[in-house]
This record gives C-alpha cells, structure tokens and sequence, in this order.
C-alpha cells in the first residue's frame, strides 16, 4: 500500500513564515541596552502572538492531512505519532543537548523559571510533558513551553478528530474548550500551588487549557477553507453562546501580560482564509515560504542566537533605538536563517525522510 502525499500548500508555509517574524520580531525587541520607545515596545511585544499563528497552521494542517490519510492508510494513527514524533523531537533534542551543555560545564544559562534545573525538569522535557509544571515548563529550553502544548494536542487529537464532523460540532468543542479554560482560570487564580504567584499567573498562560481554543479556532479554518458555506451550518445557539464565552474571556484578568489571545487568534484565523484565498498574495511571498519552512528550527535556534549576540556585544550599535533594533532584528534573522537552514537540511528533513521510510515499511508489511 502506498502512503498518502498530500499537495503542499503554499500559503501555509506563509503563515509559519510570518509566525516566526512575529516572534523573532518580539525577542529582539527585549534584549541590549538600547530601549524604544514604550508604544514601540507594547507593538512589538504583540510579536509574540506569533505562537498562536503556529498554532492554528498546526491544526489546520494536522485535520487536513489526517482527513485525507485516515481512508487511506492501514494503520494511521500510529503513523500520525510517527510523523510527529519525528518531526519535533529531533530539533527539540537538539535544544535540549545544547542547554544541558551549557549547564554541564558551568556556562552561563538562562535558567527560565526556576533558579537551577532539576532532573525532572529534564526528564519531563525529554518527554514532552514539562507542561505540567510550572518549573518545567519554560525552564530548559527557552520557548519550550509551545513545544509541550503541541504535544498535548497531539495526543488529543485523534479524539478531537473522531467527534469532530463538521464546523457546527468543531464550534461546539470551542465553546467547551472556553467554558473549561474560563473554569480552571478562575479556580487556580484563587487557589495558588507555589509560593511564585506570577510564575503561577505566568503558567495559567502557558499551559494546555489556556491555548487548546486556539487549536479549535485552526480546525474551524479548516472547514472553512473546504468550503466557506460551511459558516452557515453553525447554529444560533452555538454562535451566541460563543459571543457569551467571548465577553467572559475579555472581562477576565487571567491574560494580564498576554492581552486577548484568543481574540487575536479569531483575526488570525480571517487572516488565515484570505490567504486561502489568494486575496493576500503580496504576502505569500518566496522568501517569506522559505522562512516558513525552516520556522521550527528558527524557533528553536533564534534563542541561542540571541544568546550570543549578547555574550559578544552584537545587539547594540547606535544611539537611536529604532535604527538599532533593525539593526539588531536584521542581523539576528540573518545568522537564524542561516544555522537553521543547516538544521533543517541535516535533521530535520533526514528524520522526516526517516519517519516516511518507517511508515512505507509498516504499511506494506503483510
């Protein structure tokens, strides 16, 4: 049995494009000696959202590519894992064997959430699961906090999948999804586990509950980009107990340092259709795809490279901080783009190539 290839879809390797220019955007707004402006500083933290952006390419592409396998494939579910497992873990790894190096000979590190990493910590990042603390959760590889969410919606997934049939059961789930976020908020504000209450305030961002709605908000786009008349199967009640949920979330004060998630995700998602589209062709733009491609590696390696700039005096040029923080931006782009290139050349597409081979071989034993 021949495995599914799906067409490539180019305008999601835009989205993943301008996703990682979002956040790299963001992170190199924060570090040097130059500070902007403060309008400055609150637009380019919005960068940050970049994460959700991800989010909702990773649904989306997940539904779709399950969809089409699901009939298709012998065994898909186990190749579901497989593919994912090779496509996260090998970079992931990478991260985690740099910062582990770090720390093994004493070099400087930045220790994320906690003043020194335990062996739990790191065993629960080899496994994916540092979600599950606070102190694991962003506390050896800067930015790991997504990869374990990631994780989590995978394994959820199939679920999801299984229930899931059309637009007016996937806004039902959003709506469940919301109605739990806004539960678990309001208990754990209250009832604090750690003595670090903005670490915990931090964490009820950062973890699963928080961000699953997003997930949803990336498999509702897929039904829309199927066939945009699937907006009209949503009924009333879902709709309207939706906008209920929506006005809770704004009155919540859960996201004190990450603003409207959610609502931001809602115009990513418009934003996410029209390039279906072709209506923001400008946009999808060839070098832009091509940071989409490589934008896992960026996200991992764009942190080490900030780290260095750093440690040699590469952040901070002239006086006036705009000028520097392009600068800046431009030159911690240019070194990403160029070791990730390395790595997704030399892993990630080895390992992906890998997980294929597994997969053909599984699906062809008799």
């Amino acid at each position: 049995m021949n495995v599914v290839k799906l067409q490539k879809l180019d305008y999601i390797d835009a989205i993943r494009g301008i996703a990682i220019l979002m956040v790299l955007i963001t992170h190199s707004a924060q570090p040097g000696g130059v500070k902007l402006p403060h309008v400055l500083s609150v637009l380019f933290s919005l960068g940050a959202r970049g994460v959700q952006l991800f989010f909702i390419a990773s649904s989306f592409t997940l539904f779709r590519s399950y969809m089409h396998r699901s009939s298709a494939e012998r065994n898909p579910l186990k190749n579901f894992f497989i593919r994912r497992f090779f496509r996260i873990a090998p970079i992931y790894y990478l991260g985690i064997a740099y910062y582990l190096f770090r720390i093994v000979f004493n070099l400087p590190f930045w220790f994320g959430n906690q003043p020194h990493i335990t062996i739990a910590c790191i065993i629960s990042n080899f496994f994916f699961c540092h979600g599950l603390s606070p102190y694991w959760i962003n506390g050896l590889v800067p930015g790991g906090w997504s990869i374990t969410v990631e994780m989590f919606f995978y394994c959820l997934f199939p679920f999801l999948f299984k229930r899931i049939q059309n637009i007016n059961t996937a806004f039902l789930f959003l709506n469940f999804s919301l109605l739990i976020k806004l539960i678990l908020q309001e208990f754990f504000q209250h009832a604090i586990f750690i003595p670090a209450s903005n670490l915990w305030r931090e964490f009820l961002f950062y973890y699963f509950p928080c961000q699953l709605p997003i997930f949803l908000l990336g498999i509702i786009l897929y039904f829309l980009v199927e066939d945009k008349a699937n907006l009209k199967l949503i009924t009333y009640k879902n709709l309207g107990f939706f906008f209920i949920l929506l006005l809770l979330q704004v009155g919540s004060n859960v996201d004190f340092l990450y603003l409207g998630h959610i609502i931001v995700s809602i115009f990513f998602m418009a934003f996410c259709f029209l390039l279906s589209r072709g209506k923001l062709n400008f946009i999808s733009k060839p070098y832009i795809r091509y940071i989409g491609r490589i934008s896992f590696s960026m996200y991992i390696i764009h942190f080490i490279v900030i780290a260095w700039l750093a440690k040699f005096h590469l952040l901070d040029f002239y006086d006036n901080s705009i000028i520097n923080f392009f600068i800046r931006f431009a030159l911690i782009l240019i070194v990403s783009v160029f070791i990730s290139t390395l790595t997704y050349r030399v892993i990630e597409i080895p390992f992906q190539n890998l997980a294929k081979n597994i997969i053909l071989k599984t699906e062809n034993y008799k």
